[in-house]
Formats: structure tokens, sequence, C-alpha cells
């Protein structure tokens, strides 16, 4: 996938693309999960690309996008920081393509997405939220103990890519091959700093963003564990948001595309062949 320059001085995002040149062509673009790249859809990006051009961003402190400034880690919500670039980036692409466009979002990702689906519907024409990080206040800032282990483990792929690799095929035995090496990758290429604060969602309620919802929106959950605890799953129905389509993927962890990509693509492509145009 032909990678954008990157302009470290006014912080563009990095990202890449698949699928025919022509911006015009239907357009996904694709927002990846804590500790993951743009690299990472390559199973999607196969599927997608022979009708669809495929963007794949690099958020603000990963893979090869502009590290968090010291003022940007201190600012009241670093994750508006994120949210801000990559809406920048979404205009661009947007404007290069003619119209909205379809955004794909995993996890941070999707937490994201549906931001943008709520602030900027102008720019969506619809989105796809994948195990969205939609945690509740109390829980937003993650325990100090898991943070220790999410630095050490990335850490632990820079000194011993080869080994974490082969652990996390093991680990992940339904995973399509071409997943595990740019996730792996991506784990030597992300922002400690970031890492070491802890959060994945936006400080704004994930309820209020998913209320604002005014695109068709279809919405994946994990069969088992993910960051949408079951409370949080109730008050998502109760929203009673008719743009919000949602879906418990049985069987599946937090990385549903991953984890079954048969039952991810089922639900997925139709939406993408009704509103990516």
């Amino acid at each position: 996938m032909p990678s954008s320059p990157h302009h470290a001085d006014d912080a563009s995002l990095a990202y890449r693309w698949a699928g025919p040149a022509d911006p015009a062509t239907p357009t996904l673009v694709l927002l990846h999960g804590l500790g993951d790249s743009g690299d990472c859809w390559p199973d999607a990006v196969r599927r997608w690309s022979p009708t669809h051009r495929v963007v794949g961003v690099d958020a603000l402190g990963h893979g090869r996008s502009p590290r968090f400034t010291p003022e940007q880690l201190a600012a009241p919500d670093p994750m508006e920081e994120m949210y801000a670039a990559t809406e920048r980036t979404l205009t661009e692409v947007v404007t290069a393509h003619g119209g909205p466009v379809v955004l794909v979002g995993h996890s941070m990702g999707g937490g994201i997405a549906a931001a943008l689906a709520a602030r900027r519907p102008d720019l969506v024409a619809a989105a796809v939220l994948e195990d969205p990080a939609w945690r509740d206040p109390a829980e937003r800032v993650q325990p100090r103990d898991v943070v220790r282990e999410r630095v050490a483990d990335c850490l632990a792929f820079v000194e011993h890519l080869d080994a974490e690799l082969e652990k996390g095929r093991a680990d992940n035995p339904t995973w399509p091959e071409a997943e595990l090496e740019p996730w792996a990758r991506s784990k030597t290429e992300v922002d400690l700093g970031f890492l070491e604060l802890g959060i994945a969602n936006l400080l704004e309620p994930w309820d209020d963003i998913a209320a604002a919802i005014t695109v068709p929106t279809l919405v994946l959950l994990a069969g088992r564990g993910g960051p949408v605890s079951p409370q949080a799953r109730r008050r998502a129905v109760e929203l009673d948001n008719p743009h919000l389509d949602l879906h418990v993927v049985a069987g599946t962890g937090h990385c549903i595309r991953r984890d079954d990509a048969d039952a991810y693509h089922a639900l997925v492509d139709p939406l993408l062949a009704q509103h990516a145009h």
C-alpha cells in the first residue's frame, strides 16, 4: 500500500491506500485500535481493495505518524488531540474523494469513528465500529498494573520481535496468517508516552456520542470479553438510536475480524455495498 508523505511540522498523520488509484472510487477509511497501526488490516484490505479505495490511517502516536508532544500529553483530554488529527486527515480524504466516506474502526479507532460519525456527518456516509472502546468514566483510565504490562509487552516486541510473533501465532490460531506480522511490528512503533496514560477513549461520555450519531452505524461486539461491559451494552440498546445496528458476534474476542473473519465480513460487507459510493 503506498504511503502518504510524512510531515512532522504540521503533524499530518501517516496513511496508506490500496485499491483503484482514482480517489472517486468508493472509499473506506480504516481506524485501528490501541497499539496497532494502519498496516494492521491486511486480510480486510485483500477483500475490499478490488472494488474500494481503502485508506489505512496511523493514529497520532502510532505507526509512522508523529508522536504526541508533551503539551498534547498534558492536555485536558489527549484523546481529543488524536481525534482532531484524525478529523484533519479524514477531511483530506473526503475532499479528494468528493463526498463522505465509510469509516471502519476497531477498539480505540472505533471510538474515534463513532465521534466522527456524531460530530461530522458531512464527512461520514456510514460507520462500522468493531468492539469500540466505550468505557464508562470510572473505568476510562486503566489500572497501573495493566498499563505497566502493556508497556512491557511493547518493549518485548522491540527486543524479541520474532519470538513475540511466534507467541502471537500460537495464542491466536484462528487469525489469518497475513495479520500476524503487521500486528507484531506495530507494537514496536507505538508512542510509549501515550500508552503510559492508560486511556483509549474520549473523555466525552461514549453514550452521549452514540446517541448523537445520525448516519448508518454497525456496531459489532465481542462474544467474550472486550471493553464494552454488559452494563454498557444494555445502555447502548436503551439509547434506542435507530441509526445504530448492534450485533454480538458469538465466539469472538476483542479482535472480531481476526478471530472470525467470515462472520465479520458477513455483517460488514452488506453495509459497505449499500453506503460506500
